[in-house]
């Protein structure tokens, strides 16, 4: 009796299975927030390149296709978006960057050449910080600091470093600091060298060097690696937190101008990392912003707060070596010497490392067993070496360091069989293409030659051996915009020459904008929900006045970001006429604290530790400890 009660007849099962059907609600169908459609639709997802149409709902894409079936998802309240004939892409990941500082940079003096700024020689450098005084005044006069980023002294007429006396001129009695776009080296008049406790009688500190006037042991102004990184806090301790903060929501800000749902903070320190945290937990930030605090300051805070996920839009994603310095500015490690120096440097000089051997082969080992991702700032030859035998020593331990997506960054002095090594370690490279736009020209006349020069960034050569790569600004040592390092990874044309800089190391435009999509997405492990148009992912999305597919490639640079939309929402939209990237404001009413708190006193010292390690490394983060 009772197998029979568990097996009913056939008959009556399927009766019952019918009842239940029909008292059973249909299932709704999905409905969209918005769609959008009216132009070209990159998906960088290869199976389907090309749409017609993306539905969006809670945040997230619904469905990418044809319009006549996307239109299928609207509803009485979904908003209908005409792109009308622009292009609608993923938003870009920021492969690399420094958002902090690129609120520096987007609030202190530009110094940069054209077409980023006006800066042309030593007077132009000189009246743009003049310029600037006049429109900070409270910073002059209050905080007692006159502050320019991004000077380049091999796109200064004179072809060298601005002097003390020169800063001299623009004032004698407030502390001058001019940041060379390298983020590596900076320039200081008097005043500041006297504030940093500079003379004839300081020895350059380990990893650094204190420039000095020819024939003498006084110092000419110029502060190279650790003699600047050691010597700021003195005066940029005076900003004060608050200045901070504002330095994270206003850099933060200036990504999301260019495309950039995804900001990056390449090397923090602990206290900088917890800055970020409070400005997301404030409602700081539009975008999600993630950190790789430096592994040789503290591992244990890296392991405490690494994380997969984003809270309030913030996450510390991993940790962040550093081994040498500038290309450009003679400081990279390289395995032979540089090819016509411009400047006072001993025979053979080859650069130096930033960390010790033992420092470097301690951190990546320390990554790997603690499964930890290690992105490592590398661009010589010898710091490569170092790197690629640091990471073979650590994976013969801890074989699982293959599939940690560990991280390249720069890697501009690069030999063929070290892209065979580092596809062999699993290590991902990310190269800074932008330099065959920048620095082709002074790279090909002097920093490597004319035969090694057409090999930096080598784009063509990671293709060519089925690696993926990621294609990033380093903002601030340039703008974070994402059309230059489109074009430059495309064309490869030097600004001043207009020289090829390695015709066969150009890839096509669709290769290229998944060097700012979905490959920085798979090496941030964000693949799942970010990088290309698929449904489930976030609806992320940058929005370009033209289709830089169909357009002349040497006019790639002059397509605009006109929208950028993070989960359904705007979060940046180009009005009208107005220029992507805008002169600095007046930022007194940023700066709280001058003399360290509100009406003086002294400077908090995690405050101070926070900014000077922020903002010594302006440009690039790449600071020694």
């Amino acid at each position: 009796m009772k197998e029979r009660l568990q097996r009913p007849v056939p008959v009556f099962a399927a009766a019952l299975a019918g009842c239940m059907a029909l008292a059973a609600p249909v299932a709704a169908q999905p409905i969209a927030d918005s769609i959008w459609s009216g132009g070209p639709i990159l998906t960088m997802n290869d199976k389907a390149m090309r749409a017609e149409a993306v539905a969006v709902a809670g945040g997230k894409i619904l469905a990418v296709g044809k319009r006549s079936e996307v239109m299928k998802l609207k509803g009485p309240a979904t908003q209908l978006v005409d792109l009308k004939g622009q292009t609608l892409v993923p938003g870009f990941v920021d492969a690399h960057g420094h958002v902090v500082t690129g609120g520096l940079q987007a609030l202190s003096a530009n110094l940069l050449a054209p077409p980023d700024g006006e800066v042309r020689d030593i007077a132009s450098l000189q009246q743009t910080l003049r310029d600037w005084m006049k429109k900070n005044p409270a910073v002059v006069d209050q905080v007692k600091l006159i502050v320019g980023f991004g000077y380049d002294n091999s796109q200064l007429k004179e072809l060298r470093h601005p002097t003390k006396e020169e800063l001299d001129a623009v004032s004698m009695d407030v502390p001058v600091l001019v940041v060379h776009q390298s983020g590596h080296l900076a320039t200081v008049n008097s005043a500041m060298l006297k504030a940093m406790g500079y003379d004839a009688n300081t020895k350059d500190p380990a990893g650094g060097v204190i420039q000095r006037k020819p024939g003498t042991t006084e110092p000419n102004g110029t502060l190279e690696e650790t003699a600047f990184f050691a010597g700021a806090p003195v005066v940029i301790g005076r900003i004060g937190p608050d200045g901070l903060k504002a330095f994270a929501r206003e850099g933060a800000k200036l990504w999301a101008r260019f495309g950039y749902t995804t900001a990056e903070e390449g090397r923090s320190t602990p206290e900088v990392a917890q800055m970020l945290k409070q400005v997301a937990a404030e409602g700081g930030f539009l975008n999600d912003v993630n950190t790789y605090p430096d592994v040789l300051v503290d591992r244990a805070f890296i392991k405490a707060n690494q994380s997969a996920t984003y809270t309030n839009r913030f996450r510390v994603a991993g940790a962040k070596l550093t081994i040498d310095g500038s290309p450009q500015g003679f400081t990279a490690w390289r395995d032979r010497p540089y090819f016509k120096l411009v400047g006072n440097y001993p025979p053979g000089y080859s650069g130096y490392a930033a960390a010790s051997a033992e420092e470097v082969m301690s951190a990546v080992q320390w990554s790997a067993e603690n499964g930890i991702q290690v992105i490592t700032h590398a661009n010589g030859e010898r710091a490569s070496d170092l790197l690629i035998a640091a990471h073979r020593s650590a994976q013969a331990r801890f074989p699982h360091g293959k599939e940690m997506r560990n991280v390249l960054i720069h890697g501009q002095f690069l030999r063929e069989d070290q892209l065979d090594s580092y596809k062999a370690l699993g290590v991902i490279p990310s190269l800074f293409a932008m330099h065959t736009f920048y620095w082709g020209d002074w790279h090909l006349d002097h920093t490597v030659g004319p035969v090694a020069g057409m090999n930096i960034s080598p784009t063509g050569w990671a293709r060519k051996r089925g690696m993926i790569f990621s294609s990033h600004h380093d903002a601030p040592v340039a703008f974070p915009d994402s059309m230059r390092v489109l074009d430059a990874t495309v064309t490869r044309r030097a600004r001043g020459t207009g020289r090829i800089v390695g015709p066969d190391q150009r890839v096509d435009v669709i290769t290229a904008l998944k060097a700012m999509t979905i490959w920085p997405a798979y090496h941030h492990f964000e693949e799942k929900t970010k990088g290309s148009l698929e449904r489930g992912k976030l609806a992320d999305f940058a929005i370009l006045s033209k289709d830089p597919t169909a357009v002349v490639p040497t006019t790639i640079a002059d397509i605009k970001v006109t929208e950028t939309v993070k989960e359904g929402k705007t979060i940046f939209k180009l009005e009208p006429g107005a220029r992507t990237a805008s002169a600095a404001p007046d930022i007194s009413p940023l700066l709280v604290g001058f003399g360290g708190h509100r009406g003086g006193g002294a400077v908090d010292s995690c405050a101070h530790d926070a900014m000077f390690r922020m903002t010594a490394v302006m440009a690039g983060g790449e600071a020694s400890r």
